[in-house]
């Protein structure tokens, strides 16, 4: 669980409504800029072919440094290495009092504000002047960045507005062309004064030795060629073989940071200022800089490059695409990360820049929902590195014995959890006797109802119900083949009405449905929680099954667990191991409920029959589904075939904001995503809402049952089969 002052970050970011408009209007802004800016392109092959290009620079590093400095320092360029914050702030520092620098300009960098250039510049008695407007936002402010590309993102125009108005001690309109015509206007007399303009760089050339700066403002260039010095630090990731895979990263940047096709200035600065026009006769430093200095950071990326589980965090372009859509980035905004980097990315890579503390508390405020990965244009998998990162942590510092008993002395043991959960069935009835389907907790849990009700646990789950093979309906017609089960514990103990109307539906069409005995959970709340042991355990377990392994499918009804069969029992178990061989046969046969039907049931309207009577439905893609598994077109053609009709809701593939014992930890964040998806989805005017996650189910109806409303709320399967199957 958050400390308490992490808590309170979280709750003053949630409850600030200001943060709130201004993080919901840049979202919609960039949604609809980028689907222009990848219109007619092949987003997937394009972003394959950059994540190829990417891991082929860091796998060849020194050699492009050593070419890099080789062929810069041809051009009379200075090239210095840092090791560490301190060194690469020593550097500047030492090179601004031999050239009497009084007055710094800094074009954006997120690598000097990691280093804390400013700070070490200030002390130093060098007056520093930011001259990008959302960084010179910031620093008006007092704060921090907050994005990527956008560092002012957290503020509203109206915030911006009275601030500028401070500073000009005259009334300032919140037009946004107001605001950045004042900005041109304080800002424009920086570029002539400063002794030194610094920068950072998006990339960095090896074969000519050139750095290249892509922005829109044009401050980057008037920062990089007024001044008689020019510093850029970068990153030893920034390094690419050739001007080719430069123009390769340039495509998909501007595309995916701002939803641009191309940004205004995309600069390549090989060398100081030169001049050949005398006599054709090359010399330093005409209308731009005397000198370049260029020093290569290391502060944490050589350690990063040698570590094969998340070396493909330094393929990160710096776009921020992953920001724009994450639910929880848009619940809490940038500083509730508490440093440089913010998100997903942010949490890795501050805990290999500022140290694996730094990164504590923010690596569990990761929902895992996976659209990080969807819209990355380096296919950068974020979640399966944050997990590793929980494993680390939990590996440094024990995790608090309550979570230990129950991760690995009741979830990690099926015959174990399943007695636990008879107890709670026990408890349930005699502590709340009342209830009738949905709980209303007492203090101190009441929190966790507070903006959704809570199901009860089923007076008897799946297995009970179908709790032998003759109880198991049979197919009325030929038998197309045997299909085992993997229901999930929240279907299991929780919604068995939703594995009862899978089974109705399969047996329907023909197929024979086994429920294998003795499975246990699929194991993703403890590897969630960083407990790879539990997790493994499980693992090993579920495959050895022999009805899983017998079978010729298995079919899930809940992505989350597909997820976990087909690929973290492998990852987990490894290819080498026996279990790891039957964690690869069983992973070839699992399938998600919708998936199956459409590509290998081949269900069709007549098959299905027309239970939905054109009622009018919208589909939420659970997290797992559409980001991990792929899965999107398919409920919604079987929607369509059993006769109802589909009404696409806004950003259907945000989470919801359950993502497990996630609502539970982050109740406030939770809360924060539920509001948007069930705006959404009251926008649309439907009376059913169909999802295929019995998790986002109980999210989903908990919110609307809150809001007193008569949407329903239904798994896929629900809606396909007769009533009476449920």
């Amino acid at each position: 669980m958050p400390g308490r002052s992490f808590r309170k970050r979280i709750q003053d970011a949630v409850g600030n409504r200001n943060l709130r408009i201004a993080l919901d209007r840049a979202a919609a802004a960039y949604a609809e800029a980028r689907a222009e800016a990848f219109e007619g392109l092949d987003f997937e092959q394009l972003r394959t072919e950059l994540r190829a290009i990417r891991e082929a620079s860091l796998g060849m590093i020194p050699e492009l440094f050593g070419r890099f400095r080789r062929e810069a320092e041809r051009v009379d360029a200075h090239v210095h290495q840092a090791a560490d914050a301190e060194e690469a702030g020593r550097i500047v520092r030492d090179l601004a009092s031999s050239h009497g620098v009084l007055k710094v300009a800094k074009a954006k960098s997120m690598l000097t504000e990691e280093i804390e250039l400013n700070r070490r510049l200030t002390d130093a008695g060098i007056q520093v002047a930011e001259t990008d407007l959302g960084e010179w936002i910031c620093q008006l402010a007092g704060d921090r960045p907050s994005h990527f590309t956008a560092p002012a993102i957290h503020k509203t125009r109206e915030e911006i507005a009275e601030l500028f108005a401070k500073v000009t001690g005259e009334p300032v309109d919140a037009d946004i062309s107001s605001l950045v015509e004042v900005a041109r206007k304080q800002i424009r007399q920086v570029f002539v004064e400063a002794d030194m303009g610094v920068s950072g760089a998006n990339l960095a050339i090896a074969d000519t030795g050139t750095l290249v700066i892509v922005s829109n403002e044009g401050n980057a260039r008037l920062v990089t060629s007024l001044p008689e010095i020019h510093v850029a630090l970068v990153g030893y990731e920034k390094l690419v073989p050739s001007i080719d895979e430069a123009a390769a990263v340039i495509k998909l940047l501007a595309r995916s940071g701002t939803g641009q096709k191309m940004t205004s200035y995309v600069s390549f600065i090989t060398g100081p200022s030169r001049t050949s026009d005398i006599e054709k006769t090359l010399t330093l430093g005409c209308h731009g800089p005397k000198e370049l200095h260029i020093i290569f950071v290391d502060n944490g990326r050589l350690a990063v490059l040698d570590d094969p589980e998340f070396r493909e965090a330094l393929c990160c372009i710096k776009c921020g695409a992953c920001l724009n859509v994450c639910p929880v980035y848009l619940s809490v905004g940038g500083h509730v990360f508490g440093h440089t980097y913010v998100g997903g990315i942010g949490a890795i890579l501050t805990a290999f820049y500022a140290g694996l503390a730094k990164a504590k508390e923010i690596v569990n405020i990761c929902s895992a929902c996976r659209r990080c990965t969807s819209y990355c244009p380096v296919k950068i998998d974020i979640p399966r590195m944050i997990v590793g990162l929980r494993r680390k942590l939990a590996e440094a510092d024990s995790r608090p014995w309550v979570e230990q008993l129950f991760l690995r002395g009741v979830l990690g043991n099926p015959e174990r959890f399943n007695a636990a959960v008879r107890l709670a069935r026990g408890l349930q009835k005699i502590v709340l006797p009342k209830t009738t389907g949905t709980l209303d907790l007492p203090f101190p849990f009441s929190g966790l109802t507070r903006f959704r009700s809570l199901p009860a646990l089923a007076e008897k789950p799946l297995r009970e119900r179908l709790q032998d093979e003759s109880r198991m309906p049979k197919p009325a017609k030929k038998k197309l083949g045997t299909i085992a089960f993997f229901p999930g514990c929240v279907v299991d103990y929780v919604y068995p009405e939703i594995g009862g109307a899978v089974v109705n539906v399969l047996t329907r069409l023909g197929w024979e449905v086994r429920l294998p005995k003795g499975q246990g959970c699929c194991g993703i709340p403890a590897l969630l929680k960083g407990d790879a042991e539990t997790a493994r355990s499980l693992a090993g377990h579920n495959v050895n099954i022999a009805d899983f392994q017998s079978a010729k499918y298995i079919i899930t009804a809940c992505p989350t667990c597909a997820m976990a069969l087909k690929e973290d029992f492998v990852r987990l178990l490894g290819p080498e191991s026996p279990d790891g061989a039957a964690a690869a046969r069983l992973a070839s046969k699992v399938h998600d409920f919708s998936e199956f039907l459409v590509n290998v049931g081949k269900a069709t309207g007549r098959a299905l029959g027309r239970p939905g009577g054109a009622q009018k439905v919208t589909y939420h893609d659970p997290c797992h589904a559409m980001h991990g598994l792929g899965v999107s077109s398919e409920p919604r053609e079987l929607l369509r075939l059993a006769g109802y009709e589909v009404v696409e809701m806004s950003d259907s593939d945000a989470c919801c904001g359950f993502a497990g014992s996630y609502s539970i930890s982050y109740p406030e964040i939770s809360e924060s995503i539920l509001k948007r998806k069930l705006e959404d989805i009251i926008a649309t005017g439907v009376s059913i809402v169909a999802t295929d996650c019995p998790g986002c189910l109980l999210q989903l109806r908990g919110g609307l049952e809150k809001l007193c409303s008569r949407i329903r709320v239904a798994h896929t399967a629900e809606l396909l089969a007769p009533p009476e199957s449920s």
